[in-house]
């Protein structure tokens, strides 16, 4: 089975590595496998190409540019593919209009990776209901993003499939405590002192300002000596930085910066905190959950759909500050996070796992090839 698989960009990100995860993991089970891209960097594409997986830059220079369509008409007319998967809604609209006339053409399955418009201008419902309507099957990353593509999109439930992100837990399982302690020490973590970690882009979407927050109100409720671990780079660097300084916790949270040793740095923590305004799936929680770590987290979106309230972690309504800062305060109960950190351990393996995700994506395009 060919199947070229077309995406906006190959950077590090949830889509790209999911996207990154899922071709390799099809190249393993036999099947040909091609990406394009629209723009930006091709950070994956040593490894994909080590997989025998041709990249392909399609040389976006800004929406609204039409050579990538020639392009990527060519490259399909040539390749052949049996079928064509997009991800993200350029590379959907971008796919779409490449195989304008084509005869016959090879099915469309689109992937939907969040339930929040890519943006926000008044053709954004038109163009994704054009594209929707005219692909074979669409796969939902959660059952959060099913529903607001249903509604949104008025788009049929036959056509949709849900298929929830998965994770390699084998990485989470090497992690030595001497690592632990090497990346504590690194960054002046107080021995007795609870450390929250958090990995995420420095974006609106992330809330960052609400945990600063809960942080603030969690140290001012705690004897111990919390420590706040922020991995990650975006533009909103500075301002959270502000932040911090306003409410007076400079001194006590850690600006890691842009790191790729996800398996140390979730067991140097002591609990995971995502605060979210919306998420459509959270792939990040599976690497906290194959970790053992418990998971402060925000109630949107998809991330009940990861997170069990009080069996994996503790969940909060979005913006909620001080509930924030009371679920940090009952997870200085060690016994506490070491049973949400186990069931979640359990959790991750039993129901999110890569051969999953794989097996049932290769099941969608059989469907849409029978």
């Amino acid at each position: 089975m060919r199947i070229l698989h077309v995406i906006t960009t190959i950077n590090r990100g949830g889509a790209e590595n999911h996207l990154a995860e899922l071709m390799l993991g099809q190249v393993a089970r036999g099947l040909d496998v091609a990406v394009a891209f629209l723009k930006g960097d091709q950070y994956w594409t040593t490894r994909l190409g080590a997989a025998g997986i041709s990249v392909q830059p399609l040389g976006l220079a800004r929406y609204g540019d039409l050579a990538p369509v020639i392009r990527l008409r060519r490259l399909i007319r040539d390749w052949a593919p049996a079928l064509v998967h997009a991800h993200l809604p350029p590379a959907e609209l971008y796919t779409r209009l490449a195989l304008l006339g084509f005869g016959p053409k090879p099915p469309l399955v689109i992937s939907k990776h969040n339930d929040e418009p890519f943006y926000r201008g008044p053709a954004h419902g038109t163009f994704c209901r054009w594209v929707a309507r005219r692909a074979s099957r669409m796969i939902a990353i959660s059952n959060a993003v099913r529903i607001y593509m249903r509604d949104r999109m008025e788009l049929p439930d036959g056509m949709m499939r849900i298929i929830h992100y998965g994770t390699d837990c084998r990485p989470f399982d090497t992690v030595d405590d001497r690592t632990r302690q090497q990346l504590r020490a690194e960054w002046g973590v107080a021995d007795e002192g609870m450390v929250i970690g958090t990995l995420a882009r420095l974006v609106p979407q992330k809330a960052l300002h609400v945990m600063l927050a809960a942080f603030a109100q969690y140290r001012s409720m705690s004897k111990q000596r919390a420590q706040l671990v922020i991995v990650g780079r975006g533009p909103l660097l500075a301002e959270l930085q502000e932040a911090a300084c306003r409410l007076d916790v400079s001194e006590a949270v850690v600006w890691a910066g842009y790191r790729e040793d996800v398996p140390a740095l979730m067991h140097a923590f002591d609990v995971f905190a995502l605060t979210s305004s919306h998420e459509g799936f959270g792939l990040v929680l599976l690497e906290a959950m194959a970790a053992g770590r418990p998971v402060v987290a925000t109630a949107v979106s998809a991330i009940p759909e990861v997170v069990q309230d009080g069996e994996t972690g503790l969940l909060c309504a979005p913006g909620d500050s001080e509930a924030v800062a009371r679920a940090f305060l009952r997870l200085e109960d060690a016994d506490l996070r070491a049973r949400l950190g186990r069931n979640g351990r359990v959790r991750g393996r039993e129901h999110f796992t890569l051969d999953r995700m794989i097996d049932a994506t290769i099941a969608v395009y059989r469907e849409c090839l029978a």
